[in-house]
């Protein structure tokens, strides 16, 4: 009795695997998209050109920044032959509103390269995560603001507060830490000072349109920024060698007095175009 009915065991498994043999692998579904295409659909530029395009083209909602919304919007697309997208539907929600975003920015995709099955184009699904992060924005500093802070350290540079010596202490130790040793911190901020005068002419001649520049202003300004990095040079070349991190940290309030000469100039020179200069370059950096 025991040998049947593991004969009939045996020929049951033996008939489900000639069944399974016998039916082809679905590839098509019922709506005429493939499931198994010989090759997937790609986005133009692969997958660093789609991320750039949805750095680019997203925009979080205000709503959703007021509220501090955030997670990942999961969609499905369907790529066509033609290689335009339709059908976008969510399929993991976060919210309306940033559901909605990641819904509008699949649909302006360019067209994709479609999937492709025996040498032809096929229509093919596709889903895409897109993650909503919310970083509360920095205040932005106003001109007003600027010009205290700019008095206010004006102020305490000409009283030479200088540092502690536990924080003078931390900072050598950080820039030990970053570059190694003195050679390489020397060596690296008097090229970056050469690069910096090399690139002069070419910065003020940007800033001339925008500042409206006249001849003379264009001249002064030059120099002051040439004076700013000459003194700086001499600086760092009188610092010598010899525990070059330990000297350099300790001159930052002479680095600083220089860069507060130079905004000063620069700020007597332009009079009321020194609100441009600010909203242009200053907030830039």
């Amino acid at each position: 009795m025991k040998t049947k009915l593991l004969s009939l065991i045996i020929s049951l498994f033996a008939c489900s695997l000639l069944v399974a043999q016998e039916q082809p692998i679905q590839k098509v579904d019922v709506n005429g998209v493939y499931l198994i295409p010989d090759k997937m659909p790609e986005y133009p530029g692969g997958v660093p050109a789609m991320m750039k395009f949805l750095s680019s083209n997203v925009k979080y909602p205000v709503e959703a920044q007021k509220a501090g919304t955030q997670g990942r919007v999961i969609l499905s697309f369907i790529v066509n032959k033609d290689g335009s997208i339709s059908n976008v539907e969510v399929i993991r929600s976060v919210s309306k509103e940033l559901d909605a975003e990641a819904v509008r920015v699949v649909q302006s995709m360019p067209k994709w390269k479609p999937a492709m099955s025996g040498g032809k184009a096929v229509r093919f699904e596709k889903t895409l995560p897109i993650t909503f992060k919310y970083t509360p924005q920095e205040t932005v500093l106003t001109f007003e603001e600027y010009l205290k802070n700019l008095e206010e350290e004006r102020v305490m540079l000409e009283k030479g507060e200088k540092m502690n010596l536990e924080d003078m202490a931390r900072r050598v130790n950080a820039f030990k830490e970053q570059l190694g040793d003195d050679a390489t911190l020397r060596k690296m901020l008097l090229e970056k000072s050469q690069s910096i005068k090399g690139q002069i002419d070419s910065t003020v001649k940007a800033q001339t349109k925008v500042l409206k520049l006249k001849k003379n202003d264009v001249k002064e300004l030059t120099k002051i920024y040439e004076d700013e990095i000459d003194a700086k040079i001499k600086l760092i070349e009188s610092l010598g060698t010899d525990q070059f991190i330990s000297y350099f940290v300790e001159s930052e309030l002479e680095m600083r007095k220089i860069e507060m000469d130079k905004m000063l100039k620069i700020k007597d020179l332009l009079k009321d175009r020194f609100k441009l200069y600010f909203e242009n370059y200053i907030l830039q950096q």
